[in-house]
């Protein structure tokens, strides 16, 4: 049996070697380096700019790689805690792997449009949210299409998916609540990517993001495994991030 299966997360539970501490820094870990990030690279890089706080978001799927670095460590800490390895928590199968690969893109076909797409579109352009970067120069632009949307969705799969919500269920024994609370924590990250002190920002980010998190959610409660849950994520940014730079692009031109 997989030891991430919830029948062995709970024999964990029982030993007490998973408490809510675990979940818990990991449900608010993603936004709070988010912050910290973007404050290290503003005073950084643009000290000086009266717009530095902004100038600095332009470039979260640079700085982005930091908040995945951050959580892989705490990720690795908890895991090895338990006595399970990091990549115990995605039950990745060498035998299944074209399977999953297919169905990844299909739920992709599926859900970008209709569940991430166009709700982010209709809900900041009703309340005139600007798209979440500028155009980078190259070097940013081939590093945020080519090696961000892979660490990244690896990463927030495994932080919220693979390791919070299974041990979320486990702790209280209602998968529908484990569901709840991470796909919450989940849309709110997106407030913090950037964050700006904007309440058009702040309710465009989370709402839009909601419904693509709870479906999120339950199609890892109903396979338990993550990689089609990578590739529909990977999928997801990489379109997301390339028409938000063809937007800004049209945008400053």
């Amino acid at each position: 049996m997989p030891v991430n299966s919830p029948a062995e997360i709970q024999k964990r539970v029982a030993a007490g070697k998973i408490t809510w501490t675990g979940p818990l820094i990991m449900l608010v870990a993603r936004s709070i380096l988010a912050v910290i990030c973007q404050a290290l690279v503003a005073a950084i890089f643009f000290r000086g700019s009266a717009g530095a706080w902004e100038e600095a978001g332009q470039w979260w799927t640079v700085y982005g790689t930091a908040i995945d670095a951050g959580c892989l460590v705490l990720l690795f800490w908890l895991t090895r805690r338990e006595g399970i390895r990091l990549l115990d928590l995605g039950n990745y199968s060498r035998e299944r792997w074209l399977r999953d690969v297919l169905i990844g893109l299909g739920l992709f076909a599926v859900l970008f449009p209709t569940l991430l797409f166009a709700p982010l579109t209709f809900i900041m352009a009703a309340l005139d949210v600007a798209p979440p970067m500028g155009v980078l120069p190259m070097a940013g632009l081939l590093y945020s299409l080519i090696i961000w949307p892979v660490i990244w969705a690896f990463t927030e799969d495994n932080t919220y998916l693979g390791y919070s919500l299974p041990r979320i269920e486990a702790l209280t024994g209602r998968a529908w609540i484990a569901v709840v609370v991470v796909a919450f924590f989940a849309a709110l990250q997106h407030v913090f990517l950037p964050f700006r002190l904007e309440w058009q920002w702040l309710v465009a980010r989370f709402v839009a993001f909601v419904p693509f998190t709870i479906v999120y959610c339950l199609l890892y409660v109903r396979q338990r495994r993550l990689l089609p849950i990578h590739v529909l994520h990977w999928a997801s940014n990489f379109v997301s991030l390339l028409l938000a730079l063809i937007m800004a692009s049209a945008g400053g031109g």
